[in-house]
C-alpha cells in the first residue's frame, strides 16, 4: 500500500490563476498610460514567438537579479519594432510591476473552493513556481497567503522545475517525503513530468474546474 498523502504543491500562473486579458494587452495598457500606443495583438504575437527561447534562458538565470534581467531583455525585444532605443528601465519597471497586481489576473475555475477544501483536510499546501518575487505580493493582494505553508520560487531557490532538486527542496522544507506529495500544475514538462521524475505524485491541470480535478483524485469532500 502506498504512503498516504500529506502535502499538495501547486503551480501558480496557469493553474491557480491566469493573466487577463493577455500579456500583450497589459503591456499595451501600461504603455498607453505613458502616451505610447502599441498594438496589443502584435505584442502578443511577438511574445509567443520569443517565449520559447527565453523560457530556456530563464533556467540558467534563477536568481532575483537574473530573473529581472531576463524579463527586461524580453520586454525590450518585444517592444523593439516600436520603441527601439526608447524602452528605458522606467518603462520596463512599470510593465514589470503590473504583473503583481490582482486586476491583471483571473482565478482559475474553482480555485478558491479547492484551496479551502484541501486546507480543511489538514494537508500541507504550498506553491512551487518558476516565477519570481512578484508572486508573493500577488498572493497577499488576493488574501491567499493563509492557505499556504510556503511559497517556493525558482528565482529565490536558484533552481526551478523540472529539476528534481526544486521538488525535493520543497518537500524537505515541508517535512514530507516526495511520495507523500502531489504536484498539480498545467505544464506537462515542468509540473507533471518533473514531479514524477522527482518521485512525487502528479496531476496535469488542463483548465478544468479544480473542484472536478480534486473529485477525480479523491480529494473533494463528500
Amino acid at each position: 500500500m502506498g504512503m498516504s498523502l500529506r502535502a499538495v504543491l501547486l503551480d501558480a500562473e496557469g493553474t491557480l490563476l491566469y493573466i487577463y486579458p493577455s500579456v500583450g494587452e497589459i503591456y499595451a495598457r501600461v504603455l498607453a498610460g505613458e502616451g505610447l500606443f502599441l498594438p496589443a495583438g502584435e505584442l502578443d504575437q511577438r511574445l509567443r514567438a520569443l517565449w520559447p527561447v527565453f523560457r530556456k534562458a530563464f533556467r540558467d538565470h534563477f536568481s532575483p537579479e537574473g530573473c529581472r534581467k531576463k524579463w527586461e531583455e524580453l520586454f525590450r525585444q518585444v517592444v523593439a519594432p516600436w520603441l527601439d532605443g526608447r524602452a528605458g528601465r522606467e518603462l520596463f519597471f512599470l510593465v514589470y510591476e503590473a504583473f503583481s497586481r490582482p486586476e491583471n489576473f483571473r482565478l482559475a475555475p474553482g480555485a478558491q473552493e479547492a484551496l479551502e477544501a484541501l486546507k480543511r483536510q489538514g494537508l500541507k499546501l504550498a506553491v512551487l513556481s518558476n516565477w519570481d518575487e512578484r508572486l508573493p505580493r500577488l498572493l497577499r493582494a488576493l488574501q491567499w497567503t493563509d492557505y499556504f505553508e510556503a511559497v517556493f520560487l525558482a528565482c529565490e531557490m536558484g533552481v526551478g522545475k523540472p529539476d528534481p532538486r526544486a521538488f525535493h527542496r520543497a518537500c524537505e522544507a515541508l517535512g514530507v517525503a516526495p511520495e507523500e506529495t502531489l504536484m498539480i500544475g498545467n505544464d506537462p514538462e515542468d509540473d507533471y513530468q518533473g514531479a514524477l521524475a522527482a518521485g512525487l505524485r502528479a496531476r496535469l491541470y488542463r483548465g478544468e474546474d479544480l473542484r472536478d480535478l480534486l473529485r477525480e483524485e479523491g480529494l473533494w469532500p463528500g
